[in-house]
């Protein structure tokens, strides 16, 4: 699933539209497509401009000439500019500069979003702070922690913190070695201190290595992980072997020594 700093390099990809016109839509997989407003996707949207391109939590937002076009990948969305085939396309828009722009979803859980007021959008008016903004000091993050539910699921509730899910909250935590399933509110403040400056990390790095690497939007590159998706191998610090285990029915990586994860659970 796409995340914040996935979705953060392909908006600023996609900026290669700003200032086209839509000239059609062709739905493939209607369930996908879901106009807020009278009208069809068609009429509703041809000759539309695109006036701005932004991410919020793991929305991605079009500002048309007076609607919003709204993005919600899900678990397998992606957006592709300009390629052929339409092997799991559900959704294909085309502009006037020629360009495709095409929605494709293998499992068919994503959602596109026709509006002309965000706070219609299912999900997007309770979206909690963007953990990259100024908005989010180490105060209000150690407010947010006041909450008995395990360390994971506070830091991948997007009411709380927008944009962090599985993949990221994994490798935030091991490399704040907190096991995921400590209760957010029995951090120490050194802890939480420690926690919040490998957010800043985790994702700001993670933003330079896809800026550098991304040729394809529909791309997800995860190669530079620490631990989420690497069951089975070394910890790159310690040696130990990297455990699969499961947080609130979520599918968890951590390194047990670094993390202090014991076994069996």
């Amino acid at each position: 699933m796409p995340e914040l700093p996935d979705l953060e390099i392909v908006k600023e990809r996609l900026h290669v539209l700003i200032g086209d016109s839509i000239v059609s839509v062709k739905i493939f997989f209607p369930l996908t497509f879901r106009v807020m407003i009278e009208g069809t996707p068609e009429k509703v949207l041809s000759g539309c401009k695109v006036q701005h391109i932004k991410r919020r939590g793991k929305f991605l937002i079009f500002h048309l000439d007076s609607l919003y076009l709204v993005f919600n990948m899900m678990l397998t969305g992606r957006l592709r500019l300009t390629e052929k085939g339409n092997r799991n396309t559900a959704v294909k828009i085309e502009f006037a500069s020629g360009k495709e722009l095409k929605f494709v979803d293998f499992k068919k859980m994503g959602k596109i979003y026709v509006t002309d007021d965000l706070e219609k959008v299912p999900q997007y008016p309770e979206l909690g702070v963007e953990p990259l903004s100024e908005e989010f000091t180490r105060d209000v993050f150690s407010n947010l922690l006041k909450d008995s539910r395990e360390i994971k699921i506070v830091l991948t509730d997007q009411k709380k913190i927008a944009g962090i899910g599985n993949a990221y909250s994994d490798e935030i935590l091991f490399h704040a070695k907190l096991s995921p399933r400590r209760p957010a509110n029995s951090l120490k403040e050194e802890e939480i201190t420690f926690l919040y400056d490998s957010i800043q990390y985790i994702l700001g790095n993670a933003l330079c290595e896809i800026e550098k690497r991304l040729t394809n939007t529909s791309e997800e590159i995860r190669d530079f992980f620490s631990v989420h998706g690497k069951k089975g191998e070394p910890c790159p610090v310690c040696g130990s072997v990297i455990r699969e285990i499961e947080v609130a029915q979520r599918v968890t990586h951590v390194c047990p020594q670094c993390q202090n994860v014991k076994f069996p659970l």
